[in-house]
């Protein structure tokens, strides 16, 4: 057993596919098949039930790859680590989030200005988000996320530094009965075609929460991945939605403002918190990253509710208190 052999199982765990894992590897398809015999010999039981349509992994496959990963991981940072004793840092980081435009957040600046100062580090974003995201960040596959979930709603061993809290709005169209309302309760779209968020995200978890709350029920249109495009069918008339306020008044234009309607549930809010793995990542890499992105993003600013613009203050949403908490400490304890 070589780092080699757990780097071909590793890829046909993500591929699920022989071709697409030997292509990945940059070696050929027999030459793996081989190699992950011999591997399985070494183990003493099969990783991997294949037949000519299918891959999947055993239950010991499934218990060997994680345990791959994990060294992979550190050997990855070893040498990251070591390199860096030297020289500039280098390595590669992982970084998840689900939208780079998100509320007040600038991610934009804050990648440009930490690619410059780390021109040797090899940035890969992925836009998973919620359950996906979390699971990552535990296994080491991604270092550091910017998740739309609350802290309650992470698994052990995750750490949270919440940026922000935007409100949840509904967005109809511009005939829709409830335009210019200006507040509703979840109940009055139990009816209508609703534009559902994808499962497994930040946002369906918010909402299904909202729901779960006004013990209402909703009839599903359709699911996709991006809030800005939900409100964007909502506002033409196909469907209702709820979105986080800013995604919703970055797609309505804002003489059509009253299509925008407050919830009346101060507790509908959607996060945007920085999650790591606790303790954080190690290497050179996630380390200088996550110096700058709790600096950049938090600073000493007490995270709390996005600021209500004008004409919506009467009503607004209090801030919620308890279970949300800011999770401000950074990677260091302090």
């Amino acid at each position: 057993m070589d780092l080699r052999q757990m780097e071909y199982a590793v890829a046909i765990a993500d591929e699920l596919n022989f071709t697409r894992a030997a292509a990945r590897c940059r070696i050929g398809q027999s030459g793996l098949s081989h190699q992950i015999t011999q591997l399985e010999r070494e183990v003493g039981t099969r990783l991997f039930e294949r037949t000519s349509r299918s891959v999947r992994l055993t239950q010991a496959g499934q218990t060997y790859v994680a345990c791959a990963r994990r060294v992979l991981k550190a050997v990855q940072e070893m040498h990251s680590e070591i390199a860096s004793l030297d020289g500039p840092v280098r390595g590669r980081l992982r970084i998840g989030s689900l939208t780079l435009t998100a509320g007040n957040i600038d991610q934009l600046s804050l990648l440009r200005d930490f690619q410059e100062a780390y021109p040797a580090v090899e940035l890969t974003l992925s836009d998973t988000d919620g359950t996906e995201t979390t699971a990552q960040l535990l296994t080491g596959e991604m270092e550091v996320a910017v998740i739309a979930l609350h802290e309650h709603q992470l698994p052990p061993g995750i750490a949270y530094h919440l940026l922000s809290l935007a409100p949840l709005v509904a967005v109809v169209g511009r005939r829709h009965r409830l335009r210019g309302t200006g507040v509703t309760g979840l109940g009055k779209l139990s009816d209508e075609r609703f534009l559902e968020c994808s499962p497994d995200t930040g946002l369906r978890a918010q909402v299904d929460a909202a729901f779960d709350r006004a013990r209402a029920r909703r009839r599903s249109a359709c699911a996709l991945r991006s809030a800005g495009d939900l409100a964007s069918l909502a506002f033409e008339g196909i469907g209702v939605t709820v979105v986080p306020r800013p995604a919703a008044e970055a797609v309505v234009p804002a003489d059509h403002g009253d299509c925008i309607l407050r919830i009346d549930d101060p507790q509908a809010l959607q996060p945007l918190a920085l999650a790591h793995r606790d303790p954080a990542p190690t290497s050179p890499a996630a380390q200088a990253f996550l110096r700058l992105a709790l600096t950049r993003l938090l600073g000493d600013r007490t995270p709390g509710l996005d600021d209500e613009p004008p004409s919506a203050a009467p009503g607004r949403p209090h801030e919620p208190h308890g279970d949300l908490g800011t999770g401000d400490t950074g990677p260091d304890g302090h």
